[in-house]
């Protein structure tokens, strides 16, 4: 039989018997949130490792099945969607599930975000009161945070936290490969609006004020 996450982190002893029982009680209470987001809001797995885990053992759900699960689109308009997504691939232009989903009015964006949080197991973060500055921009370098839509949110030297507006699975790699050995990364998600709002506030300080 597959191996369940809980049966892979027992496995890894990563999780104890006592711990992955305390998180499936709180899954039954909390119904439609994933094993994996509620051991991270437990504080019982890192984000990192969970993240690895499914990976690793490809138990990450797809973003099509996340936005069924949270009754955001039907199974009918998944599939009709998919099509869609294949027509244009052979057209020569790819185009995300979730933009096509929006294209095709089935959801919102807002939506879409909250499932995107879901496959990704970041939590959605705010931006519209955060002031990025020089120091934190520069803990990842200030042209590759811009280029990638990423604003450093906390920086010391057991972490860093960022906000990413367009999150995929080799930049969160590459910021992985990055950081310094021993130092945690904390992935959040925001309104791509928002990142780039707020990295205007960074780069063109007038913004704020309206005047030059």
């Amino acid at each position: 039989m597959e191996k369940t996450l809980g049966q892979i982190l027992l496995e890894k002893n990563i999780l104890t018997p006592t711990q992955l029982d305390l998180a499936l009680r709180r899954q039954k209470q909390q119904k439609g949130k994933y094993l994996g987001q509620i051991l991270i809001e437990m504080g019982l797995v890192s984000q990192e490792k969970i993240n690895r885990v499914l990976d690793s053992f490809s138990k990450r759900k797809r973003i099509g099945e996340i936005l069924v699960d949270l009754q955001i689109i039907t199974a009918q308009q998944l599939e009709k969607a998919l099509q869609k997504q294949r027509e244009l691939q052979k057209q020569g232009t790819r185009k995300p599930l979730g933009t096509v989903v929006q294209e095709l009015g089935y959801s919102d964006y807002d939506s879409y975000l909250r499932a995107l949080s879901r496959h990704f197991n970041m939590p959605i973060v705010s931006l519209e009161t955060f002031f990025p500055t020089p120091t934190l921009q520069k803990a990842l370098g200030e042209k590759y945070a811009l280029k990638n839509r990423i604003v450093v949110l906390e920086n010391s030297p057991a972490r860093i936290k960022l906000a990413l507006a367009e999150p995929t699975h080799y930049l969160l790699e590459e910021i992985q490969k990055a950081v310094p050995v021993g130092k945690s990364v904390e992935f959040y998600l925001a309104n791509p609006y928002e990142v780039d709002s707020c990295l205007r506030k960074k780069f063109d300080p007038y913004s704020l004020t309206g005047y030059r």
